[in-house]
């Protein structure tokens, strides 16, 4: 016997907590419970369900991530992960009890580990991308302009068209859809950092699509898409605070700042902001903490 009987009913019982969620929400939730059931038996405790884990069992886990020096966010969100699948098997009273608190990671900060990339390091590593695949220079370039995730503008190809009507058409608010590429498959609309210059982006992204094959990043699937991309940013160094993500982060920062400018409420900023980002409104305080705590500083909005 193995973790792998635990893992499997650690795993159903967070499904039948949460239902259905994105593939990334569920695959890093199905990892994060794969690594507690190998911690748990390697520890020498033979736990097959769900039921049978105790006090202990948690214990000794939140020891050992501590020991492997893991951020007390880190650990806070694995927990988490375990609460859920606990709550699955309507456990929730004990998972309760197993508080951040009781065990050590009360007080994890979820303000984000990157920081908006300024406009002068994103061009010096636009140009280092660019040599090495034009493509994917164009990805990012998207990715600055839409405050878009990573495979969001890989797969925007499918998209540029549309966008290119609704930036050029006087008539509109000058928004996007963004449908490809969205955790969960939820469709979200999103405004440019600045309608002429992105309009004039999608343009060139269009050109260069059809000079490729109908692609951005030319290869045959989404898989080998997004491997290309990984591998061609991390090339070019763009890792750690300066990875491709922290070019959301400078989208949001930027429109938090234009409506902190403008006077408007800083909730109601946050919220739009976390609307735009793919988030949904009920989560501005996230957006606040993690992607407006240097925009919105010093006063309210």
């Amino acid at each position: 016997m193995s973790h792998k009987s635990l893992t499997a009913d650690l795993c159903r019982a967070a499904r039948r907590a949460r239902g259905k969620q994105a593939d990334h929400t569920r695959k890093g939730r199905d990892q994060s419970l794969m690594r507690f059931a190998i911690c748990v038996w390697e520890a020498g405790f033979q736990v097959h369900t769900a039921g049978g884990i105790k006090e202990k069992h948690v214990e000794v886990w939140a020891a050992d991530m501590e020991s492997r020096g893991l951020t007390k966010r880190t650990r806070a969100n694995n927990l988490a992960h375990l609460r859920t699948a606990l709550e699955g098997i309507s456990r929730r009273v004990f998972a309760d009890r197993m508080s951040n608190s009781r065990l050590g990671v009360a007080g994890a900060s979820r303000a984000g580990t990157k920081r908006p990339m300024m406009s002068e390091a994103f061009d010096a590593y636009l140009a280092i991308v660019a040599a090495i695949d034009p493509g994917i220079a164009m990805v990012l370039e998207l990715m600055a302009h839409f405050g878009l995730r990573a495979e969001e503008g890989v797969r925007s190809v499918k998209s540029l068209a549309d966008w290119h009507r609704a930036l050029r058409n006087p008539a509109t608010d000058g928004f996007v859809t963004i449908i490809h590429g969205t955790k969960g498959g939820k469709t979200r609309r999103s405004p440019p950092l600045d309608r002429d210059r992105a309009a004039t982006l999608v343009e060139r992204a269009i050109d260069l699509a059809k000079a490729s094959g109908g692609k951005l990043v030319r290869k045959p699937d989404l898989k080998r898409a997004m491997d290309r991309f990984h591998y061609v940013v991390r090339k070019a160094g763009m890792t750690g605070e300066n990875a491709p993500h922290s070019l959301r982060y400078a989208y949001a920062t930027e429109h938090l700042r234009r409506m902190k400018a403008a006077g408007m409420d800083r909730p109601e900023a946050a919220a739009g902001v976390s609307t735009w980002l793919g988030h949904g409104d009920g989560r501005g305080t996230w957006v606040e903490q993690v992607y407006g705590r240097e925009a919105l500083a010093g006063g309210e909005v």
